[in-house]
């Protein structure tokens, strides 16, 4: 987003509030920001494709992370500087929520055998992307539906065959997580190359989130071998809620980095246009506008911070959380961009509007990772089932596990 206001501005208030956010970690995302700022003024903005460049970026900024000695944090404030990095890469543009960190790929560290594991780390530290394959055109991301199934392969191993759609990272990814039914008929999750024969790419091009490709990814008779397997023949359940209890925190931040930065522009014309006479001041409805977003935006984004740290603390309440804050922040964000647009009239409605691509990245979040209706759904019978409150622990109890460590 171009405006005179720094996404520093949005973090460093809150400082009081993470009283474990050290001056250490705020330099950290000042050199993000700073650095994110030059790779993307370096990286060809013309003769490439959207995704080309996203990736040249996040290569890019890989390099730069590697060159630079980043000390080792407790989990609760990884989980932190993580979502909030993803806030300012969100600040920027919503399609660099890929720009920083593993992704997707963070289910290949944490669950892949040895072999996986050493393959894909320095790849994924090189700037490589991983793919989810999860959602099935008939019953979205329910795994329990899913119909794409592993038969035994002679000699060992197994074939994959199916398909699923709404794939993102379609061309870029260098291999995808795969979730099917094993031959038990059990959710199984697998790593499967990029380039493995009998995979077939479908693109379809998207409304909003265009910056990477998108569209069906097709298994015909995939090779799987047991070194591929993610927690094991039967674990891809697990291991697709631990992800995504992890994973929707960041999306959830990085959404509101988007309205961030369209309340920063919109606030910055603004501003100029008082300034030099073209308004001769605000209406009354727009400065309500303006400071019911700044406290809806805050707020909204100390509740994915605090969903990131119950995550990581492995409390009972981390998947219901993390449902509940990725519904209601990317909401939230997509309501405030919505309302600020109409502040700076018609340029915010040009299609070369930056507040017009937010406006449609963040329709497009609205279904990704989660449809609404359905995240929100699932807390609220979470909320009045007696048996899954009683298994989730008492409240005091996970406040006390959110912050396990001191941090200088």
């Amino acid at each position: 987003m171009n405006g005179t206001e720094s996404v520093s501005s949005w973090i460093t208030p809150l400082r009081p509030a993470l009283t474990d956010l050290s001056d250490r970690h705020l330099e950290r995302l000042h050199r993000l920001e700073s650095d994110l700022s030059e790779v993307l003024a370096a990286a060809p903005a013309s003769g490439v494709g959207p995704s080309a460049r996203l990736l040249a970026v996040r290569r890019r900024l890989a390099e730069r992370v590697r060159a630079g000695h980043t000390p080792t944090d407790s989990p609760s404030v990884t989980a932190l500087t993580e979502a909030l990095a993803g806030f300012v890469c969100g600040f920027h543009d919503l399609d660099l929520r890929d720009a920083v960190g593993p992704g997707h790929g963070r289910m290949i560290l944490r669950h892949g055998t040895g072999l996986v594991r050493r393959r894909w780390s320095a790849r994924l530290a090189g700037g490589d992307l991983v793919g989810i394959a999860a959602t099935e055109r008939h019953g979205g991301s329910r795994l329990q539906k899913i119909t794409t199934r592993a038969v035994p392969r002679p000699g060992g191993g197994w074939w994959l065959n199916g398909e699923k759609c709404w794939v993102s990272r379609l061309t870029e990814s260098a291999a995808f997580v795969v979730f099917f039914k094993n031959p038990d008929g059990h959710i199984a999750a697998a790593v499967i190359d990029a380039r493995a024969p009998g995979l077939e790419r479908g693109p379809v091009i998207p409304a909003g989130l265009g910056g990477w490709a998108w569209g069906s990814l097709s298994f015909t008779d995939v090779p799987v071998d047991e070194a591929d397997l993610l927690a094991g023949p039967d674990g891809g359940l697990a291991v697709f809620r631990e992800h995504f209890a992890a994973f929707r925190p960041l999306v959830a931040a990085t959404a509101l980095g988007t309205a961030a930065g369209v309340h920063s522009q919109v606030t910055a014309t603004l501003t100029a246009r008082l300034t030099t006479g073209i308004l001769p001041r605000l209406r009354d409805t727009t400065l309500v506008t303006l400071g019911r977003t700044h406290a809806e935006l805050n707020s909204a984004l100390l509740a994915a911070l605090a969903a990131a740290r119950i995550t990581t603390a492995g409390s009972g309440q981390a998947d219901m959380w993390s449902r509940g804050v990725k519904a209601h922040a990317v909401d939230t964000a997509h309501h405030a961009v919505a309302e600020l647009s109409l502040l700076v009239g018609a340029s915010g409605f040009q299609a070369d509007s930056a507040l017009a691509k937010a406006r449609g990245d963040l329709g497009g979040l609205l279904y990704a990772d989660g449809i609404h209706d359905s995240l929100l759904r699932s807390v609220g019978r979470t909320l009045t089932t007696p048996t899954a409150q009683a298994a989730l622990p008492h409240p005091r109890t996970a406040t006390a596990e959110i912050h396990p460590h001191a941090v200088a």
